[in-house]
């Protein structure tokens, strides 16, 4: 097997046991309520009212990080996501949350977390060294063999419970729907598990997971998932996805629907209707993109920088996989033509936020098709 093959084996099972701790994690009531603990001021993201982090966040992403790094010790250090990797307990101990080299050694750091309670940090760890096998990831089995990535070269960013919810009185980002869904559980619909691997030479993602741990409520109550993957081979212009097999291909409704935001501008709002889009708002930006990759949009426009590289970075692999991609909205705008527009990653940088705000499309068309409306 290919290196590019065996590191979307890699990611797959890691989406899919980051998933399995997000499922638990919601689903064990007692669990649940010790896992919450609320940003300090330093964290907090400006954008939101309320900001919360859990353990489910920031254990996942350290599960990411070291499953990556068991296969992949050459880019454990080019790993980013959201979350530091520190939680305070109820006694005010700062501890390090890590995965351990054994399950054992994982129960009694994360029962230091929660207040000496092994039963449940055992119940967690033991998700956390759980053996994944790729039949357990809710997707396509058709994974190439041949797939090849310059391993030298690769960045990666993650975003372990990406969502966000926005209504008329208050803003939550990505924990927040998680900790506070909407009645009957429907917003967990838009949690997503996203892992974006990029270029650090041109800085554009060429390999991307989107997990989707809530997507069907069994009848016993317990939720099955679903998982979405793309790459770019780029030295010879491959491209593969399995998320061509949930394609809603292109209707009259589709081709005229445009994702927003609820805070967004009224001006671009009335030029869009006025050019006959219909403008819908759904939460969660990894979401939104991964929809319109799934043909449920044209695109999703967003002038604001509310958005972040681990928001992007893996539905834009996805997009480019299939033909669109996501560009900068201002620079979109000043530009006279399309050349490097496209939203970028760096391991250096130290601003992770799309400035710029974004564009995702599926095809160049849409994208030229903006150009003259908002322009």
């Amino acid at each position: 097997m290919e290196n590019g093959s065996k590191l979307l084996l890699v990611l797959l099972k890691a989406s899919e046991k980051a998933a399995n701790i997000a499922r638990v994690c919601r689903q064990n009531k007692s669990l649940f309520d010790l896992l919450i603990q609320e940003k300090s001021e330093a964290e907090k993201n400006p954008s939101f009212i309320r900001d919360f982090k859990t353990l489910a966040d920031v254990l996942i992403q350290e599960t990411i990080k070291h499953d990556i790094a068991l296969e992949f010790p050459e880019l454990a250090k080019v790993v980013q996501g959201e979350e530091n990797n520190t939680f305070t307990n109820t006694l005010g101990e700062t501890i390090i949350v890590e995965v351990c080299s054994t399950c054992l050694e994982t129960t009694f750091l994360l029962a230091r977390v929660m207040g000496n309670d092994t039963e449940t940090a055992n119940f967690l760890a033991t998700e956390v060294h759980k053996n994944i096998q790729l039949k357990d990831v809710q997707t396509v089995q058709d994974i190439p063999n041949d797939f090849t990535l310059p391993i030298e070269d690769l960045g990666i960013w993650i975003d372990p419970i990406g969502i966000d919810r926005t209504n008329s009185k208050i803003v939550i980002d990505a924990t927040g729907e998680y900790v506070h869904p909407a009645v009957d559980d429907k917003g967990l619909h838009c949690v997503t598990v996203l892992i974006g691997a990029y270029l650090k030479s041109t800085g554009l993602p060429v390999l991307g997971i989107v997990n989707k741990p809530f997507c069907e409520l069994r009848t016993d109550q317990l939720w099955n998932g679903s998982c979405y993957w793309g790459y770019l081979e780029t030295d010879t212009g491959k491209c593969y996805s399995s998320i061509v097999k949930d394609f809603v291909y292109d209707t009259d409704e589709t081709s005229k629907t445009i994702f927003i935001g609820r805070s967004e501008d009224e001006d671009l709002k009335s030029k869009l209707r006025k050019a006959g889009f219909i403008l819908i708002e759904i939460a969660g930006a990894g979401n939104k993109i991964l929809n319109v990759a799934l043909g449920m949009a044209a695109a999703y426009v967003l002038s604001k920088n509310s958005t972040y590289k681990w928001d992007t970075c893996a539905p834009q692999a996805i997009l480019r996989s299939l033909g669109g991609g996501i560009v900068d909205y201002q620079k979109f705008l000043e530009s006279t033509n399309l050349d490097d527009l496209d939203l970028k990653y760096s391991t250096t940088s130290a601003n992770a936020a799309n400035n710029g705000g974004l564009i995702a499309y599926r095809n160049v068309e849409m994208l030229l098709t903006l150009k003259q409306i908002l322009c």
